[in-house]
């Protein structure tokens, strides 16, 4: 069965689209205004992108700087706890000079100085704190092994561990506090409060 459109009366006229008025589109306000905006969304977005770029960045400075504080004054304890078991160590075998003195072998930390090979920030801490760590903890090893091997004399040994715990205690360990007090210092200036 075939469906036939349904005829229109005579008398009503056609329906046709209404009438645009394209007086608009040929006036030169206009165009010039539509630039205009174009224009200022650009730049808009432009400038939001930049202040947002350097927030991220400030942000991510002083996120740098929060981690790297609490990485060196966790590495400032750990040496300080260190110097004070040496120390305890080297008074203990030059005045009893322990037969078996394998047995009173000190227990150092090295906690945070091991996972410092794993922090991205360790190598922003400055060269001469990380060498002079390096060294305390490289001569601590050796002196207490010649010590333990009978190379060194319990008394000998003690001296010669006392020299490099001074030597840390005068130059490493107030170079250290001063860096990582420096960076509270600039965090607490950016509202940053740290412990």
């Amino acid at each position: 069965m075939e469906i036939k459109p349904k005829p229109q009366p005579a008398n009503e006229p056609l329906k046709r689209f209404p009438q645009l008025d394209n007086r608009e589109l040929v006036k030169t306000s206009f165009w010039i205004s539509q630039v205009f905006m174009i224009i200022a969304t650009i730049v808009g977005v432009y400038l939001a992108a930049q202040e947002g770029l350097s927030q991220a960045l400030a942000f991510d400075n002083l996120t740098n700087k929060q981690n790297n504080y609490y990485l060196r004054h966790a590495l400032y304890d750990e040496v300080s706890d260190n110097v004070n078991i040496i120390n305890d160590y080297a008074d203990l075998i030059s005045e009893t000079s322990p037969h078996d003195i394998k047995a009173v072998h000190p227990s150092m930390a090295t906690f945070i100085w091991d996972n410092m090979r794993f922090s991205a920030y360790t190598l922003e801490t400055p060269t001469k704190i990380l060498s002079e760590t390096r060294r305390f903890y490289m001569g601590a090893d050796e002196i207490i092994t010649k010590v333990e091997t009978r190379f060194y004399g319990a008394k000998f040994g003690a001296e010669q561990l006392k020299k490099l715990t001074i030597k840390v205690s005068e130059q490493t360990l107030p170079s250290l506090k001063e860096n990582y007090l420096a960076l509270a210092l600039e965090l607490k200036q950016a509202k940053i409060i740290v412990e």
